[in-house]
């Protein structure tokens, strides 16, 4: 084989690569789905959307206005904390019973010791490659609910991965179009999603620059 010959091969083994990196994106071959990381502090979502009804915007703060959702900020945690913690005065006699999550919160930001508060190293579960975009904020706006992507949140323990993040499963949505009524549904808002059972799908551009810029 001469020389010109083995050049005239490398196009073929970049189209050879370039074609097996993208079917095993669009198929999700190397995703995380399933994958629920401990937590430096047990979080328990439960609790905190299903019985205290907080919204998920009070920690994820930036979601409908940022391309990150945000994590939250050891402040964020003690807004409620600084209260709802080993200090907590008795009740009728009896002490206040506190979780170990919040005893190690406090070991990360004692209360009344703000110059000795410490970010908490939360472990971040649903991860993108670095070439691809998932701005937040358009989705929000469009009407896209947490559930949609992230799962049954409220009703887990321990957060996982609900979904593949694969470029297949992402464009089924955008060729397909979202169904506001199943995500409202997947978010407890059953009036919503009655309501919303006759809005067409939305559909949105599936070109390569739309994620991949």
């Amino acid at each position: 084989m001469t020389s010109r010959s083995k050049w005239a091969l490398v196009p073929a083994f970049f189209v050879i690569a370039l074609t097996a990196t993208m079917l095993s994106a669009y198929s999700g071959a190397s995703s995380s789905q399933g994958v629920s990381p401990e937590q430096p502090i047990p979080f328990p979502h439960p609790v905190h959307v299903k019985t205290l009804g907080m919204n998920c915007l009070y920690c994820h703060y930036s979601a409908n206005k940022s391309f990150d959702p945000g994590l939250p900020a050891v402040g964020t945690c003690m807004g409620c904390h600084t209260i709802i913690g080993p200090n907590r005065p008795a009740r009728d006699g009896q002490p206040a019973r506190v979780s170990a999550g919040i005893k190690t919160l406090h070991e990360y930001a004692p209360v009344g010791q703000p110059d000795k508060w410490k970010e908490i190293p939360w472990v971040r579960i649903h991860k993108l490659p670095e070439y691809v975009r998932f701005p937040h904020v358009r989705h929000v706006s469009a009407g896209v609910t947490c559930q949609s992507c992230h799962g049954n949140v409220q009703d887990m323990a321990q957060v996982s991965q609900n979904a593949s993040l694969n470029m297949g499963w992402c464009l089924t949505c955008h060729v397909n179009g979202y169904q506001l009524s199943e995500g409202l549904k997947a978010a407890g808002d059953s009036a919503g999603a009655t309501a919303a059972a006759a809005v067409p799908p939305k559909r949105a551009r599936y070109d390569c620059a739309v994620c991949h810029y």
